[in-house]
């Protein structure tokens, strides 16, 4: 019901915060690797929708590398410069729960998995997108060795955590690690999950992160960012993907409601959530897309309610197809 059709978006092709100092000559850019990460015990479905998105933008990058994690046997990283390969490696690497540890005790291996990544000798890590699918939770409760050479180098990391896990102990860490690198972690079990992956790859239309904003927050309030433009040449308008994220665990019942509005400063444009243009939230996210004109100035207005006065988090995300330089990164 909520799949997209991909490829099929139109582009107009003319033309406290700390950031640790980067790789030389590491800027923004689809000369880059995306890897697509996903636990041998995910649903078929989440896999599939992830899989169809990374295969289907493939072209616009210049690595995809794909890898199996918690498996007995832990699998190799590989790397592919086109879509066919790439669409061959996944086919024979399905997700397959017997192959995995059987038991609900074991945490996953994904971070051995990233540090490989990490380490690996055959492709630039500079400005990597991550998207990685959870079933098995990791069991690993720091882990800022890995989170601070990803923020070296502006991999940025999205996880989709399948909301009961196959086993493992640690969902926080996933979070913390999307958190720092700004991207985003969602929360979701079934269809929402697949639905929520789906959107998340679809990120990979619009390379170029524009807006990521996080906000810790308790019961009811406002945010409002401040006036912003995006990228897009004057005179012309273009897709602009986004991503609202309303809690840093499993939904659960202090979320009441969120509703935003992104609407040009001259009232000519308005975009409302919920409404019967947008699409509903997966889990913990909401992400969606919507024409937005270069000439035009914007600002993002979202109001929530939460039944506690814990502190929650609600993370902003806006992407475009136009070049914007690396934004600044959460302190850590």
């Amino acid at each position: 019901m909520y799949s997209m059709v991909y490829l099929l978006i139109p582009f107009l092709w003319r033309i406290g915060e700390t950031t640790p100092v980067p790789p030389a000559q590491c800027l923004p850019s689809t000369d880059i690797t995306v890897l697509y990460a996903y636990s041998t015990d995910i649903d078929a479905d989440t896999y599939g929708y992830g899989a169809s998105s990374v295969i289907g933008y493939a072209n616009k990058y210049a690595t995809m590398a794909n890898v199996r994690f918690d498996t007995k046997q832990e699998e190799d990283i590989e790397y592919h410069t086109d879509s066919e390969s790439l669409s061959d490696s996944l086919n024979s690497h399905l997700p397959d729960p017997s192959l995995g540890y059987g038991n609900k005790t074991t945490g996953s291996n994904l971070y051995t998995v990233l540090k490989k990544f990490l380490n690996n000798r055959k492709v630039s890590l500079c400005g990597a997108h991550v998207f990685i699918a959870v079933k098995r939770y990791p069991d690993e409760t720091d882990v800022s060795d890995i989170i601070t050479q990803l923020r070296a180098n502006h991999v940025i990391v999205y996880i989709a955590v399948d909301s009961v896990p196959s086993g493992g102990s640690n969902s926080a860490t996933l979070y913390e690690m999307s958190y720092q690198t700004n991207g985003y972690s969602l929360f979701a079990t079934g269809s929402n999950l697949r639905y929520a992956f789906e959107w998340m790859t679809a990120i990979l239309q619009t390379p170029y992160q524009i807006i990521a904003q996080n906000f810790v927050v308790s019961e009811s309030g406002r945010i409002e960012l401040s006036a912003f433009t995006t990228p897009i040449p004057t005179g012309y308008a273009s897709p602009c993907f986004f991503a609202t994220t309303i809690q840093n665990h499993t939904l659960d019942n202090s979320f009441v409601s969120m509703n935003y509005t992104i609407e040009s400063t001259d009232g000519s444009y308005v975009f409302k959530f919920p409404s019967q243009d947008a699409l509903p939230l997966f889990g913990t996210a909401q992400t969606d897309f919507s024409t937005l004109n270069g000439s035009l100035s914007y600002k993002w207005t979202i109001d929530y309610h939460y039944d506690t006065d814990a502190p929650q988090i609600i993370q902003l995300r806006m992407y475009s197809h136009y070049y914007h330089d690396f934004l600044p990164l959460p302190e850590f």
